[in-house]
């Protein structure tokens, strides 16, 4: 099967670095902060150019500290070992610094992401960067089921694929009998065998 797997909030614990550095930043300079982090809010900032503003400073530091999920790079390896194919599907991109420095801010990113990604050992066949519509490029790569945080993308995904939902905060009030929602990598392993098992029987 073909497997994608997102990056923010799947392979990455995006609702605590927020909680904590996020806050923290909300505090230093008098910001609002939604500790619920429903889904009317970015992340918990409750303006987007408070969102802008907190990774125009931050974006680096996460990206290059932010630490990976436990066990996400050894059941990654075991997907691949049972015969999966890895594609890791990231809409991250950062309007602002996108804006103010063009290309050559997003390949940095890229480059950072690669980075981070061989760093922490997360194994995969392809990566593609898709900040516009994940769809498309889904359907492109014939992903069969995608690990996903963002309630927008599973709402864009789910009558295309199986979807794995990692709970969050800000996803927790999405109810949909299409998705398999998990708690940890461990979850996400048995959840695709039972998908990859049934397929077979099917």
């Amino acid at each position: 099967m073909n497997i994608g797997i997102d990056i923010d909030g799947v392979l990455t614990n995006l609702e605590h670095y927020i909680a904590t550095v996020g806050k923290k930043y909300t505090i230093e300079n008098n910001l609002g902060f939604d500790d619920e982090m429903n889904t009317n809010t970015i992340y918990g900032f409750l303006t987007k150019e408070d969102s802008h503003r907190f990774w125009d400073k931050h974006w680096e530091n996460y990206s290059t500290t932010i630490e990976v999920r436990k066990n996400a790079s050894n059941i990654i390896e075991q997907l691949k070992k049972d015969g999966n194919k890895i594609i890791i599907i990231t809409a991250r991109t950062y309007d602002s610094q996108i804006v103010k420095s063009g290309i050559h801010r997003q390949k940095n990113m890229e480059q950072l992401i690669i980075q981070w990604l061989n760093k922490n050992h997360i194994k995969y066949d392809k990566i593609i960067f898709s900040p516009l519509n994940k769809l498309n490029d889904c359907l492109d790569n014939k992903i069969d089921i995608m690990v996903e945080d963002s309630v927008a993308n599973i709402e864009q995904l789910k009558n295309h694929m199986e979807i794995v939902c990692f709970n969050a905060k800000y996803n927790r009030s999405y109810m949909n009998s299409q998705i398999h929602r998990v708690y940890n990598w461990d979850e996400i392993y048995h959840i695709i065998n039972d998908i990859s098992s049934f397929d077979k029987k099917e």
